[in-house]
């Protein structure tokens, strides 16, 4: 089992801070390059506070962070050996064997970070292609979103928004492939969020209509006075027309509502599955 980055980080932010505050003063070099270690390591924390503590929200999040979250990881180790091997070519005294202590815990889960990463990397790449080998199938949607709510969370995290959710409903089985209609999802909630959310607030519900045989996903956003096929553009641009055009291969679609004076939605239709029709 991969352990927790943030497990890592936090060793690192907790060796450094007690390196900085401890009465056994650093020369300026050191507390150079362990202000910078602090620094850094408060830096990623923030970047991936809420994240749910599970290897599969990693794999979800690790790709898209890219070498904002794993380039500076390089420095934490780094000025760790510095000072540890090398102290007088950076004209530094020698560490204390105390100082020496938190500079080898930095170390270790400095490399354990990248290493963990790396590995996190490379594993969100082999399940994003056994994912995208799967076939349209039946699936519990209810159970989808709930189990990506706090990942919609993380996402919207940079917005000022409040994102709600109305998932308290008993749906029959959805036809599609969960992997499509999540990314669709997402990116519709961090659109609305970084484009066109004008009051703080998303909603995101879920019905059945039985007569249609679909069910279908809402995300409305308050405060959005734009017309329907301005709405629309949502998928128009940057490849965007990719996210419907997976979602038309099994025979969903999207539709667009707009309540005057509240807000908008848009709406993900998918087939009810064969057995439930």
């Amino acid at each position: 089992m991969i352990q927790d980055p943030a497990h890592h980080l936090a060793a690192i932010h907790a060796a450094a801070t007690a390196l900085l505050m401890h009465a056994e003063p650093l020369d300026a070099q050191q507390r150079t390059f362990i202000e910078h270690i602090a620094r850094t390591s408060a830096q990623l924390e923030t970047l991936v506070a809420g994240l749910p503590p599970t290897e599969a929200a990693w794999q979800q999040v690790i790709p898209v962070l890219g070498e904002t979250f794993s380039k500076p990881q390089a420095a934490l180790f780094g000025y760790a050996r510095m000072l540890l091997e090398h102290p007088a070519q950076f004209g530094s005294a020698p560490p204390t064997e105390w100082q020496q202590a938190q500079l080898e815990t930095i170390y270790q889960h400095g490399i354990a970070l990248a290493q963990t990463t790396e590995t996190l990397k490379q594993n969100a790449f082999a399940a994003r292609q056994a994912r995208r080998q799967q076939p349209a199938a039946a699936f519990d949607l209810v159970s989808l979103l709930w189990q990506q709510a706090p990942l919609y969370q993380f996402w919207l995290k940079p917005y000022p928004v409040r994102l709600h959710f109305g998932l308290d409903a008993m749906l029959p089985p959805a036809y599609g492939r969960p992997y499509h209609v999540d990314e669709l999802i997402r990116h519709t909630l961090v659109t609305m969020a970084s484009e066109l959310v004008e009051y703080g607030d998303l909603r995101l519900g879920v019905e059945a209509d039985m007569i249609q045989k679909h069910v279908s996903v809402s995300i409305f956003c308050t405060g959005i006075q734009l017309t329907s096929q301005e709405i629309a553009t949502l998928y128009q641009k940057q490849g965007r027309h990719l996210y419907e055009k997976h979602l038309q291969e099994d025979g969903g679609s999207l539709d667009y509502q707009r309540e005057a004076g509240h807000g908008a939605s848009v709406i993900v239709h998918l087939q009810v599955a064969y057995p439930a029709l």
